[in-house]
């Protein structure tokens, strides 16, 4: 095990002296128009209790980067704790959620059990961690649903692979270079040999062939994102989980005379959930599900996203 895991930084990072900084940062970077700020938090202990002491007020950072959601746990609980947790005394401070990074498993290896198809699973973390309160924080390699890179302990680059091999395999199955072309050396990413190799499993997924491929978990993220950006419901308006059984995830974004509820079913098995006050028809990013009267049906990591009046939508399961 990693040494650094094994302590609590009580003293050598995160103190208090560190706010009294970050306004200075901040007044700065209010001299240029457009700039903006991002806090890394990661501090198991009180991760979320930092972002929102560092975020609050017009004079600390705009948001800072959670480390919440890049671990194993996938289920309704855990993201729902978590984002309540953040905005429950109050609506101030930022959080920037994020499914991946540079340290951890890809997470289409890490919650692979919980679906049976990858690109299912690609679609559902998209569509949750682009619907949470919230900025988001998208790491390469997510938008074409790459796994983690099976690196052999010749090609390790990273010390921390290098010293506790097999047990921590490291970072570099997921520092793998971006594979922009399936059918050149390194898939396109260099002509020279870039520190990590670029494995099959990726070539199968680069961004030429995604390209090509108008159902393709790339075009999907495309997709999403302008319609994420079209709905300012979802940039800014307040959110309110509903009470609901794993493995269903469902919650209210609110802002204005109209709500957007969004029901995710974080499991390979599928789950029926009565929803009832929304609209007739599904929302065009809503992938495996089918509304007919107050049946919602949710297949395979399926998710849902309907309008409602403001206030008046309600979603219930009730594992059976």
């Amino acid at each position: 095990m990693n040494p650094y895991d094994m302590q609590s930084h009580k003293y050598s990072k995160s103190q208090p002296e560190n706010v009294g900084w970050l306004k200075r940062v901040r007044k700065m970077m209010d001299a240029y128009p457009g700039a903006t700020t991002v806090g890394e938090v990661g501090d198991d202990e009180r991760g979320l209790e930092l972002m929102k002491q560092y975020t609050s007020g017009k004079d600390l950072l705009h948001m800072c980067y959670s480390f919440d959601f890049l671990g194993p746990k996938f289920s309704a609980d855990h993201f729902r704790s978590k984002v309540a947790r953040f905005f429950s005394e109050d609506e101030t401070g930022w959080p920037c959620w994020s499914f991946s990074n540079h340290d951890v498993i890809r997470p289409m290896t890490r919650w692979a059990k919980f679906s049976a198809s990858p690109a299912d699973l690609s679609r559902q973390a998209a569509a949750l961690v682009m619907t949470i309160k919230g900025s988001v924080g998208l790491y390469q390699g997510e938008e074409l649903g790459l796994p983690e890179a099976d690196i052999l302990y010749e090609e390790l680059t990273d010390p921390r692979g290098i010293r506790f091999w097999p047990e921590d395999k490291g970072r570099d199955g997921c520092r793998t270079p971006m594979p922009w072309q399936h059918d050149l050396a390194h898939g396109g990413f260099s002509t020279a040999t870039p520190w990590l190799p670029v494995k099959a499993a990726h070539l199968a997924l680069s961004v030429d062939a995604q390209n090509a491929d108008p159902e393709s978990t790339l075009n999907f993220f495309r997709k999403f994102i302008a319609w994420r950006k079209s709905h300012p419901t979802l940039l800014t308006g307040s959110i309110a989980f509903f009470k609901t059984d794993e493995p269903v995830l469902a919650f209210r974004r609110s802002a204005g005379n109209k709500d957007l509820i969004c029901i995710f079913n974080l499991s390979a098995e599928e789950r029926v959930v009565t929803v009832s006050k929304t609209g007739t028809t599904l929302e065009p990013v809503s992938h495996n599900a089918n509304l007919e009267g107050k049946a919602l049906t949710l297949g395979p990591n399926g998710f849902a996203i309907v309008e409602a009046p403001a206030g008046e939508g309600k979603v219930r399961y009730k594992a059976g």
